[in-house]
């Protein structure tokens, strides 16, 4: 067993002594009390700051989301008033100027049978001035013609109130 003994008293560089142990976990043991006492409460303290401020940059994401889409609702019912507006003032549009359209057509027509009407007045009353031409001329022919056929010459102021009731007659009798 010589050799046993030896080989169990024999240095081992994989496993380090009992003392060196007790050192180690001793120096981290401080070194751990002393890294709670003074390290980690100002790393605590960032790491909740910083937790805080990612909460409240994500409220405040959620919150300008919200706002947005409560702005994108507000514009498209602005649009959509804006459409039906712009209808409303297309249909006015068409309205007035079907109105305007029957007003002027309407005062044309009003032109026109005023212009037709007073074509027609002037119309009768050339008519009637070459009417009465034609009668003064025709009763003169006629007082020539029966003049030559009598061969004497006849007063105008004995034939007039002949003549006149002779184209009265005739003129009667035309209608």
């Amino acid at each position: 067993m010589p050799v046993l003994a030896a080989v169990s008293q024999s240095f081992n560089p994989i496993l380090p002594s009992a003392g060196e142990i007790i050192w180690s976990v001793l120096s981290f043991a401080v070194l751990l009390v002393v890294l709670v006492k003074v390290a980690f409460p100002p790393v605590a303290a960032m790491m909740s700051k910083r937790s805080e401020r990612i909460r409240e940059d994500l409220e405040a994401a959620e919150q300008a989301r919200r706002e947005a889409a409560e702005l994108l609702a507000q514009r498209e019912e602005e649009l959509a008033g804006a459409r039906v507006e712009a209808q409303r003032i297309i249909d006015d549009a068409r309205v007035l100027a079907e109105q305007l359209k029957s007003e002027i057509v309407g005062r044309g027509h009003q032109e026109v049978e005023a212009y037709k009407a007073q074509n027609e007045a002037h119309l009768a009353a050339e008519r009637n001035r070459v009417v009465l031409e034609l009668r003064a001329e025709v009763a003169g022919l006629a007082i020539e013609l029966a003049s030559r056929i009598l061969s004497q010459e006849i007063e105008q102021s004995e034939v007039d109130p002949l003549v006149e009731a002779f184209l009265a007659e005739a003129d009667a009798g035309s209608r």
